[in-house]
């Protein structure tokens, strides 16, 4: 058979050409794909997705980035390339689904009506309503709408930043999302889902920030279900809800209201971190999965 990885860059990312590599052990040809180069056509014949000249003929794809992109018209175009190939084989995860992942307030949003815990959260693009938020919260996280690996992300307690961050991502058309700050105790959790299994959790514990992603320093310490069953539940049940195959969850435990709270659904998720804190290795479990779904 042949799976195809997509992604975004002229070459494969690392996690790209890991789980490539997983496919070939696994006794199938790999194929990647660049989102940017990828085309589709409404035929008589049927619908045909090109890269470049050449017809994309897979038995299934991994999805694993769209790119960072400014033109709304060119994410939308990416998009559809890719549910149009997704009317033809199984594509993981979903593309429609993985944007709204991909966009932190419209996951969360998701997840809040269905009655999961999330933190307080404000999306606005009003620089008198960011002001306002952090004098009744006091102290908030700013964070990118579409981003990762916590860059970016910034705490503010100054009324008067949150009104000039506010009003400068104004200016160049950008909306500004703010969460309360959660009391951690040092650490929170990323749960890694495929399928229906929590293939792997781990603490991510920095002793040096209040940012605990792996890619800022943070340490992991694998979790077993028997210490941390609602951190194995509420990532497994999240994923599935936001109709998902394979994801990272971010889970934190707030000391001040003794809760878990979801913080996000990474559908596109790094696994360096998890794979030394557990020794789980998450290409060969998608690749699994994938060709399972190949032979249903």
């Amino acid at each position: 058979m042949r799976i195809a990885v997509v992604d975004y860059k002229k070459e494969p990312r690392k996690g790209s050409l890991e789980l490539m590599e997983s496919i070939s052990r696994h006794g199938h040809e790999p194929v990647y794909l660049k989102t940017p180069m990828l085309d589709a056509v409404l035929t008589p014949g049927g619908i045909k997705v090109y890269q470049s000249t050449e017809e994309v003929s897979v038995n299934a794809a991994i999805l694993r980035g769209i790119g960072f992109i400014t033109s709304l018209e060119t994410l939308m175009k990416r998009i559809g390339v890719l549910e149009a190939l997704a009317s033809q084989i199984p594509v993981i995860n979903d593309p429609s689904k993985s944007l709204i992942a991909r966009d932190k307030w419209r996951c969360l949003l998701h997840l809040y009506l269905k009655g999961f815990p999330v933190p307080e959260t404000l999306v606005t693009e009003n620089p008198f309503t960011a002001m306002r938020y952090v004098k009744d919260k006091h102290i908030v996280v700013y964070k990118p709408l579409m981003g990762s690996l916590g860059l970016g992300s910034t705490l503010v307690q100054d009324p008067d930043l949150a009104f000039n961050v506010t009003r400068g991502l104004m200016n160049i058309g950008l909306p500004s999302y703010y969460q309360v700050y959660l009391e951690k105790p040092g650490y929170d959790y990323r749960v890694f889902v495929v399928g229906e299994e929590v293939i792997g959790a781990m603490k991510r514990v920095n002793p040096y920030s209040w940012k605990t992603n792996v890619a800022q320093g943070a340490g992991g310490v694998p979790v077993s279900e028997k210490e941390e069953p609602e951190v194995y539940e509420l990532g497994l049940k999240a994923v599935k809800i936001l109709g998902l195959e394979y994801a990272g969850v971010d889970i934190a435990y707030d000391k001040g209201t003794e809760r878990y709270y979801i913080l996000e659904v990474n559908a596109f998720p790094q696994w360096e971190g998890l794979r030394s804190a557990t020794g789980v290795n998450p290409p060969d479990y998608i690749v699994k999965y994938v060709i399972e779904k190949i032979k249903k």
